[in-house]
């Protein structure tokens, strides 16, 4: 008798014990939730190289010393300006992004030509199907042959074949050189470039533009700084610049620099999806 009544105790102790603790658990749970809602009402304070910090209050990223920016809560975030921000001209320059102007000018475009050595004036080039549009009558060529690799040849383009090859998706140009070979040795290989001006061109920086995925952005920066992402259309590269076929105008002032500090700041504030990958 005595065994089973210490066994019942001892069960009774065991249930009051695991009640107990997931009443605890509950409550814990529950006040995590409720911190969870009603923790920064008005948004918090991060770091756009380290979102992963969030402070109650203005201040410095413990981890590079970069000065925080705001974040407003999602419910407080205006509808109108879902993908606009605000930065200080402070917190640009600690992240080396400045600004440029947009302005029309002309764009010099270099395409990687090969072909041979017709004779001591005349060589045929191929072109790709994509750059046709970008040779001209009298487009100035250069390069080298392989049967003379340390001269340089240069001449203009002076006939431009009607049809593209079917299987290289090529079309034959021809050009005349500005110095006749004085030996030659027919049929030899030609490589080089054919340059081309291209006129009054909407042109930005390499370093401005975001490349996501199939599309491409830049950031237009207003003058009391409020930063939006502008999808663009791209055309003809030269170095370090881009042809601008469509998405801005001249006198547009975008960003330069490491955007895509600015893009992970976006996704930070708010959830943009215009340059989601």
């Amino acid at each position: 008798m005595m065994k089973h009544t210490i066994l019942f105790l001892s069960l009774g102790i065991l249930a009051v014990a695991l009640v107990s603790g997931c009443q605890r658990k509950e409550n814990a749970s529950q006040n995590t939730v409720d911190e969870a809602v009603h923790e920064d009402p008005d948004g918090y304070w991060t770091c756009p190289m380290h979102p992963q910090v969030h402070q109650h209050e203005k201040g410095k990223c413990p981890i590079c010393g970069m000065d925080l920016v705001h974040v407003k809560a999602k419910k407080n975030i205006e509808k109108s300006s879902s993908d606009e921000m605000h930065i200080s001209d402070k917190q640009l320059s600690l992240v080396a992004i400045g600004r440029y102007t947009v302005l029309r000018k002309d764009l010099a475009v270099s395409i990687p030509v090969s072909g041979s050595i017709l004779s001591s004036e005349e060589i045929a080039l191929q072109i790709y199907e994509s750059d046709i549009a970008l040779v001209k009558m009298e487009s100035e060529f250069s390069g080298f042959s392989s049967a003379l690799p340390q001269q340089v040849l240069k001449g203009k383009i002076k006939k431009i074949d009607s049809m593209i090859d079917p299987t290289t998706r090529t079309l034959k140009v021809f050009g005349i050189l500005d110095h006749p070979l004085q030996s030659v040795m027919n049929y030899g290989g030609f490589h080089g470039e054919i340059t081309t001006q291209l006129k009054n061109q909407i042109v930005i920086p390499e370093s401005s533009v975001l490349h996501a995925g199939t599309r491409d952005f830049v950031y237009l920066i207003s003058s009391d700084n409020r930063v939006n992402p502008r999808a663009v259309i791209l055309g003809s590269k030269s170095l370090e610049e881009y042809q601008v076929i469509a998405g801005l105008q001249e006198g547009d002032v975008i960003s330069t620099g490491p955007n895509f500090l600015l893009d992970s700041e976006s996704k930070i504030r708010g959830g943009n999806d215009q340059t989601s990958h």
